[in-house]
């Protein structure tokens, strides 16, 4: 699943997506999977490492798909990601049409490199439920685990409180 929410958001955003980027919409996903089902949409171990959502996992996929599917561009401070010689546009992801509603809002509300996209972005994603409670617990450097059923449990609470 991982390699193909990789080729979707990649290929949807037409290499116009930044690692950090691809990183938060890859979050984003799981997030708001967990949010309204209980569930991840992947098996990604996420982790609170230096100020933002991290796993390894991606940096493997990444790396192993690099020069094929994708490209990954060094840009000094960034790496943009785009589509490799292998990669198909036009590909089908096969994904429920709910899942690609919800991954194609992520990219809509997202996209684009400009400075106030990514910031916009960050802070978002750093004001998610998880991300509130590992930085009141944890330093940037620690890994620590984060617990995306955090956002779930303030949806309930604020289904609760509308009751």
């Amino acid at each position: 699943m991982l390699e193909k929410l990789i080729k979707f958001f990649v290929y949807k955003t037409k290499g116009n997506i930044t690692k950090i980027q691809l990183f938060k919409f890859l979050y984003l996903a799981d997030l708001y999977t967990v949010k309204w089902t209980g569930k991840q949409l992947t098996n990604l171990d996420w982790r609170f490492y230096l100020y933002g959502p991290w796993t390894q996992d991606i940096e493997d996929a990444l790396q192993e798909m690099n020069g094929s599917e994708i490209i990954l561009e060094d840009r000094g401070r960034t790496c943009l990601i785009r589509m490799g010689p292998k990669g198909n546009e036009a590909e089908n992801f096969n994904l429920p049409k709910s899942l690609e509603f919800m991954l194609e809002n992520i990219r809509r509300e997202w996209a684009g490199t400009k400075n106030d996209n990514i910031e916009r972005l960050l802070n978002y994603v750093y004001n998610t439920a998880p991300m509130v409670d590992i930085q009141q617990r944890h330093e940037p450097e620690e890994k620590a685990s984060l617990n995306l059923l955090k956002e779930r449990e303030v949806l309930l609470r604020e289904i609760e409180d509308t009751s």
